[in-house]
């Protein structure tokens, strides 16, 4: 059985604390903490503005290939599983089999209740950016493990080389985008953004 995997309250990004700490930010968790509530979470992450499509998300031991969604506050990635025969939950990725970790390989969601079991998808996504999703950024978010997170105001720089995306980010560690078969480039998919007022400033950064 895997081991607890939490939301972190601190950045918002699905984890395995490591002594009673968050791998990504360093904050401390409680893990008999509940969740932040509703209205906490619609609060800092926003409304839903625009889906930037199909991305590969370059971080060992997750899910790496999902959606990115832009909102007024910031970015969420959320992961893309298909259900296998057994029941489990395996997710989406390119990664050679035997260099991927236990958690992104298969993950044993039996040991989450049922309401926080994440949705499950039985085709990849389509590299078209449209979706026909109805959950809200905070459902999205809570339903599917492996999802994070990133505060507009949080990111300190974006960068791009090679065609991926490096999104520096405070207090939490950095993360990379690289492009998914089919997809936009992780760079085409940020600028999309520039359409709304409160992007663009970041978003005029990315040459």
């Amino acid at each position: 059985m895997s081991s607890l995997i939490v939301l972190c309250p601190h950045c918002l990004t699905w984890v395995e604390p490591h002594a009673q700490s968050c791998t990504e930010c360093g904050c401390t968790i409680n893990v008999d903490d509940p969740d932040p509530g509703q209205d906490e979470l619609v609060y800092r992450m926003g409304g839903h503005l625009r889906e930037l499509g199909p991305v590969k998300l370059l971080r060992r031991g997750w899910p790496s290939c999902g959606r990115l969604i832009g909102t007024t506050e910031g970015l969420l990635f959320v992961p893309q599983f298909i259900k296998q025969p057994n029941g489990s939950l395996e997710a989406v990725t390119d990664d050679v089999p035997e260099n991927s970790s236990r958690v992104a390989n298969v993950l044993h969601w039996w040991s989450l209740p049922p309401w926080r079991r994440p949705v499950e998808v039985d085709t990849p996504l389509p590299a078209s950016a449209d979706t026909d999703d109805p959950r809200s950024p905070v459902e999205m978010l809570v339903d599917s493990p492996g999802a994070f997170f990133i505060r507009r105001e949080a990111i300190q720089r974006v960068t791009v080389r090679w065609g991926r995306v490096q999104i520096e980010r405070r207090p939490a560690r950095s993360v990379a985008l690289a492009q998914v078969p089919g997809g936009p480039s992780p760079r085409d998919a940020l600028k999309r953004m520039i359409d709304f007022p409160s992007w663009r400033a970041v978003i005029a950064t990315i040459t």
